[in-house]
């Protein structure tokens, strides 16, 4: 009976820390009402991301995909190299006042960019203000918390979640990183939402990722 009992409460628990995300789910709630089911989430986001649960931050970051944003990741992508160079790495306080205005307001639009967050954040260490470089490395942290509760990649029931092709690749090197290489296998399908499932394979270690909603940006 013990041992039934101590089977039941890890299954629990693995449920509660890897709830798949049901990505049409997502699309659907995000599609029908965007403002109850992203732009009030996003507004608590900016303010106190805290306050949300994960099911919240789920259909927040996972949501945005679905909606056409004014700043989107592909936009910071293609600004990397230009406007965002000079805060990837550590700025003088006048380069950050110069770029501030600017930069709240793209970060503002869209703070769901690990990136960006990354960038924000050497901004405000530059100004010493503590306050608003607390309130980015806390977003931050919850975007890999969510990331690493969508799935524990064993299976494309509990794929990793992500939303960049490059989140998908880094999958790939933890999963080089965590023994032999040897038999590589790469595998890919397309879900009804337009989520992709991608199957690294080396040896006998595999690792399910899906990139949610596609390579659209």
């Amino acid at each position: 009976m013990r041992k039934y009992i101590i089977s039941g409460i890890l299954l629990l628990i693995f449920q509660v820390f890897h709830a798949q995300i049901n990505t049409e789910l997502i699309k659907k709630n995000v599609t029908e009402n965007p403002q109850e089911n992203f732009y009030k989430l996003l507004d608590i986001f900016k303010v106190n991301p805290s306050e949300l649960t994960q099911e919240q931050l789920n259909q927040l970051y996972y949501g945005s995909k679905f909606l056409k944003l004014d700043y989107t990741i592909g936009n910071y992508n293609s600004e990397s190299w230009t406007f965002w160079k000079p805060a990837q790495k550590r700025l003088s306080k006048s380069k950050a006042e110069k770029m501030l205005s600017e930069a709240e307001s793209k970060y503002l639009t869209n703070p769901l960019n690990k990136s960006l967050l990354d960038d924000m954040m050497n901004i405000y260490r530059a100004l010493n203000d503590n306050q608003k470089e607390k309130l980015c490395s806390k977003q931050k942290d919850l975007i890999i918390q969510t990331i690493e509760k969508s799935g524990d990649g064993k299976s494309e029931e509990t794929a990793i979640c992500v939303l960049t092709a490059g989140e998908v690749l880094e999958q790939l090197g933890n999963l080089m990183r965590s023994g032999p290489i040897g038999g590589f296998d790469q595998k890919m399908k397309s879900l009804p939402d337009g989520t992709i499932l991608t199957i690294y394979k080396i040896g006998s270690r595999e690792v399910f990722v899906k990139l949610v909603g596609g390579y659209f940006l």
